[in-house]
């Protein structure tokens, strides 16, 4: 049975009693999932006899099962709320999506926190809590913490319980791209372009086959890209180095000696630096264009694709 499609059905009959009750309890779902018969009928403004009625004309065997339903609904409501966060995470601003990851990492914590100890802990303004929580189809913070209390009050079932591993990944992913905005991934796409050549550089070992998929992808782009796999192939190349040529240095994990030297040299003769790489890499503050990698080293594989993709998307004309 679904019993918000009775309670629309219902509250189309203007001006009966059933119909203020219908109405009642889909404006407040979250409210009328904790109540019982009496509270019920008297919040809704409506006698005991017409919520009987209702829940017979609903199909339900009793105000039990009437109950049951109501409240299975709102908690079905309440657990999307969560899902509805992740939903939006792509389309949040920078500072809003630190907010997210902030909720999701410890959603209790989030329920009881004021506006200033929610923004402390996502390294936000108490601003950017107001503007989240409005993203997010909430009225107010005392709206959002409602919300948050009654979605982490849900019991999940078994067959709703996340994977954990693809649970680490997707905040990894999340987290990696509220790191860069937009406009950063089309600064790094502008250079590329404008680049006389590319010099694509790193990502040795296990990630090989991935720098393999940077290079072909970007390639069919239409950048001209070479991709210096040796060490004294590196040294060659950089010895004929020019202002309008690009290093994209790919670095999932470490940085050798030879890489730091091309950054060094790439300096030297002006050559502009990407590199895609994780934030605790020194590299990442020595490029021009810093594009993150996650955080979490098993997460970074898809990272690079991420990223791949982003930087494909800002490339198309």
């Amino acid at each position: 049975m679904d019993i918000v499609w009775q309670l629309r059905q219902q509250s189309a009959r203007v001006d009966a009693p059933e119909s203020k009750l219908a109405r009642f309890i889909l404006d407040n779902l979250h409210v009328s999932a904790q109540a019982t018969m009496e509270s019920l009928a008297t919040q809704a403004g409506v006698s005991p006899e017409v919520l009987r009625r209702f829940a017979a004309s609903a199909g339900c065997r009793d105000l039990d099962d009437f109950l049951h339903q109501v409240r299975k609904a709102g908690q079905q409501q309440e657990g999307a709320f969560i899902e509805v966060i992740r939903q939006r995470q792509p389309s949040l601003s920078q500072q809003e999506n630190r907010v997210a990851l902030a909720i999701l990492n410890d959603m209790a914590f989030a329920a009881s926190a004021t506006i200033e100890q929610l923004a402390g802990r996502a390294e936000v303004s108490a601003a950017t809590i107001t503007r989240f929580a409005r993203s997010v189809g909430c009225e107010d913070i005392r709206d959002l913490r409602m919300r948050l209390a009654r979605a982490s009050s849900v019991p999940a079932t078994r067959g709703e319980q996340g994977i954990p591993q693809l649970e680490a990944i997707h905040q990894a992913l999340a987290q990696q791209w509220s790191l860069a905005e937009e406009a950063t991934w089309e600064r790094a796409a502008l250079a590329l372009r404008k680049a006389r050549s590319v010099l694509l550089i790193g990502a040795a070992g296990q990630t090989t086959p991935l720098a393999a998929e940077v290079h072909q992808r970007l390639t069919t782009a239409g950048l001209a890209l070479a991709w210096i796999q040796d060490d004294n192939l590196l040294r060659m190349t950089l010895s004929r180095l020019q202002p309008d040529d690009l290093l994209l240095i790919l670095a999932p994990d470490t940085v050798n000696s030879s890489v730091l030297s091309a950054v060094h040299h790439a300096h030297i003769q002006k050559a502009a630096v990407i590199a895609i790489c994780p934030t605790i890499l020194d590299l990442a503050s020595q490029a021009d264009i810093w594009l993150p990698l996650p955080e979490n080293p098993s997460a970074r594989s898809y990272g690079i694709l991420c990223a791949l993709d982003r930087l494909e998307a800002a490339l198309t004309p």
